[in-house]
């Protein structure tokens, strides 16, 4: 019989994959409900333009630059990560869930620097330093990308075997 402290352990090992697939599907819909506001997809609820003489992009990206660096957005992905790939080794779906990460990862970074250029262009909005915070977490961004890179690129997930494969022995599905 297994101690309360190994008994922990185990089931904490039994969800991490799940609860890291939560968090990437959380993260996923906050950048996609923010790529829809700013391209100005009907119902998302930022205002359509700004103040008179102001692009109306410029206005969406303003609104949507703090979204997407906000911790709620820049972190579960890179808990994902550590869920996956080092609380007690990788798991069962490791490279799939890193995969996922990275590109939610690059969507967050493509979209935050395009709305940061975008509002940084019309800075009626906020001040211009305060877009130096923004740029922050966008660098922080392309440091939790370069992160999961380097561990999708380690020699303990490129020795895992594809995902099909691992469900084979000796040619039969079980």
């Amino acid at each position: 019989m297994l101690s309360g402290t190994a008994q922990a352990r185990d089931s904490a090992r039994r969800v991490r994959e799940p609860v890291a697939w939560a968090l990437l599907v959380l993260a996923a819909v906050m950048v996609l409900v923010s790529a829809g506001q700013l391209l100005n997809v009907a119902g998302l609820g930022l205002p359509v333009c700004g103040p008179p003489g102001q692009s109306c992009f410029v206005a969406r990206a303003a609104g949507v630059l703090p979204q997407l660096v906000d911790w709620t957005v820049i972190a579960p992905p890179v808990l994902a990560v550590v869920l996956a790939a080092f609380s007690g080794g990788p798991t069962r779906h490791a490279r799939q869930v890193l995969t996922a990460a990275a590109a939610v990862q690059a969507a967050t970074l493509v979209l935050g620097a395009v709305s940061l250029v975008a509002a940084a262009a019309g800075t009626s909005f906020q001040p211009g330093s305060s877009y130096i915070f923004d740029a922050a977490g966008l660098a922080i961004t392309a440091t939790a990308l370069i992160f999961t890179g380097a561990v999708i690129a380690s020699p303990a997930l490129r020795s895992l075997p594809p995902p099909a494969a691992r469900h084979r022995t000796y040619g039969h599905d079980h």
